[in-house]
């Protein structure tokens, strides 16, 4: 009989202290096994991507340097009194060419500059601080601006000039020319009589002149209108041993005919 009871108690105790099923504890340990592999994953892609962004970053850096050293390069140059106006025109073994670029000014020259061509801008004064610095100079064309004073001491230190054009202006006088000046278009401008100075040819060497140097030749239909006088007073010409030249003259030149 007390064999039966403790047999009883026995088996009323077991379920009590029965431990905890296996499946738990190993859900458990699964869980913490998939925190742990993606916290190790999140922390090797990111040394990944900093590895990478650290591999990318120098060629980046590389290519702002390039782009900071090139960028730096052109004020360099403008630091150079002759690269505005080079830039802006054409400069070429002496030879300035600043043809339509609307400039309003006579643009800062290299103190080489032979030749100058500012055609067809809206240039409206000449200034002897346009050339003070530059004589070498041999040409100026100024045709198809809008000049309408020269001042008087402009051309006074270009003892080479040997060209000056001034067609298609505005100009009413002409300046005092340089004495070694051979070639002179001023036609097309406001130039009347008063306007030519006494000595603004005195540099004049003129000997000979052709059928062709006013008129056409052998056309006699054909009249300058334009032309109020021609003064070659001064030259060694006798201009009666050329008739033709002016036949086509409102006036006959003012000069030597013996």
């Amino acid at each position: 009989m007390k064999i039966l009871q403790s047999t009883l108690l026995l088996l009323l105790f077991v379920p009590l202290v029965k431990p905890a099923p296996p499946s738990q504890q190993n859900t458990d340990n699964f869980e913490e096994i998939l925190f742990t592999r993606h916290y190790e994953d999140q922390y090797l892609d990111g040394k990944n991507i900093k590895k990478k962004e650290s591999m990318i970053t120098p060629d980046e850096k590389s290519l702002q340097l390039q782009k900071d050293e090139s960028s730096t390069s052109l004020p360099l140059k403008k630091e150079n009194d002759e690269m505005p106006t080079c830039l802006l025109c054409v400069c070429l073994s002496g030879s300035v060419y600043c043809e339509e670029v609307d400039i309003e000014v006579v643009p800062p020259l290299p103190k080489e500059s032979a030749y100058l061509y500012a055609r067809f801008n809206k240039i409206k004064k000449l200034t002897a601080k346009d050339f003070a610095e530059i004589p070498n100079l041999r040409r100026l064309d100024f045709t198809g601006n809008l000049i309408e004073d020269i001042e008087d001491s402009t051309f006074s230190k270009l003892s080479l000039l040997e060209e000056l054009t001034l067609a298609e202006n505005q100009l009413l006088k002409l300046p005092v020319l340089p004495p070694k000046l051979t070639l002179f278009n001023a036609k097309y401008n406001k130039i009347k009589s008063r306007g030519i100075k006494a000595n603004t040819f005195k540099f004049n060497n003129i000997t000979s002149i052709t059928d062709d140097t006013f008129c056409k030749a052998n056309d006699t239909r054909y009249i300058r209108n334009r032309i109020e006088e021609i003064r070659l007073e001064g030259n060694p010409i006798a201009l009666g041993k050329h008739p033709n030249s002016f036949i086509c003259l409102k006036r006959l030149p003012v000069g030597s005919y013996f």
